[in-house]
């Protein structure tokens, strides 16, 4: 037998390994762009925009007026919306929770900087209603605030950073829809805002 012969199958087996090499190189090449496929279609969904539920179609969305901090005795603020929903505002935000008395703008919209929901409601509002709203902010207990509100001109609005949704009746799946999809959503994302004064207990 002629010599060349192991020569020649030791030639074929060591193509057929390049040959399993260069196809196992190919799978691994295309298992990982496949995973990294997925991870974009998967970042790309979760930053998508989702459309609000039905139950926020009367949300209105207020022009950004920035995030100055101002000193409340010397100046006083003009906003684009009332209540505030951005803009200029005291360097110290209020407590969050449940009061029975007026917060200030000046002071709230740094509360809605950093994420916190603002349920306002009109000072003669049915004692019942407000138990309600002052109930929900107790049972969310982080970034939100209830508070009374001389002049305003529905019975319920509730802020967040450049939103607002007005209510002529008390509707508690349009307060947590609003609370679940705008709370923590400020500029100042992760600033804490626990619950810390109840006036109403």
């Amino acid at each position: 037998m002629s010599s060349s012969a192991p020569r020649g199958k030791k030639a074929q087996r060591a193509a057929a390994r390049r040959v399993a090499a260069a196809r196992a190189k190919k799978r691994k090449r295309m298992i990982y762009l496949g995973v990294l496929a997925v991870m974009i279609v998967g970042i790309v969904v979760a930053l998508w925009p989702k459309p609000l539920p039905e139950v926020l179609a009367s949300v209105e969305t207020f022009s950004n007026m920035g995030q100055n901090h101002i000193d409340p005795a010397t100046q006083t603020p003009e906003y684009n919306s009332d209540p505030a929903t951005s803009g200029p505002h005291a360097s110290t935000p209020a407590p969050c929770g449940v009061f029975r008395q007026p917060i200030p703008d000046v002071t709230q919209v740094h509360d809605l900087e950093h994420g916190a929901v603002a349920i306002l409601y009109q000072p003669e509002i049915d004692p019942a209603i407000r138990d309600q709203l002052e109930n929900f902010a107790r049972g969310v207990g982080t970034h939100i605030l209830v508070s009374p509100r001389p002049g305003l001109s529905d019975p319920i609005v509730l802020v967040a950073w450049t939103r607002m949704l007005r209510l002529q009746e008390l509707d508690m799946e349009a307060v947590q829809a609003f609370y679940d999809n705008f709370a923590q959503r400020g500029p100042e994302v992760g600033v804490p805002c626990p619950f810390a004064v109840d006036e109403g207990a």
